[in-house]
């Protein structure tokens, strides 16, 4: 799986790579993701401008937000995310 990250989540692009994701940035063209991490209150797919990089169907986005390492190792790994609220 290929990951798209924000430059402004460098923490979190850290510890994916140290967990064995394959991560890239907004810098890299012509790379599909299979996922993209992003702070979406910020603007994140729109900061993100990677049209070459998106698949039409199947691109699995994530929200940062307040979320863990783990709860994004989580939704990355099982392509789900649920509200427990």
């Amino acid at each position: 799986m290929i990951i798209c990250i924000s430059q402004e989540l460098i923490v979190l692009q850290d510890e994916l790579i140290k967990r064995g994701h394959t991560v890239i940035n907004n810098r890299e063209n012509n790379v599909s993701c299979d996922a993209i991490i992003c702070n979406l209150k910020n603007g994140g797919l729109i900061n993100l401008n990677m049209q070459n990089n998106i698949r039409r169907e199947g691109t699995l986005i994530i929200d940062s937000g307040s979320k863990t390492i783990d709860e994004i190792e989580y939704i990355l790994s099982n392509r789900v995310y649920s509200n427990i609220f």
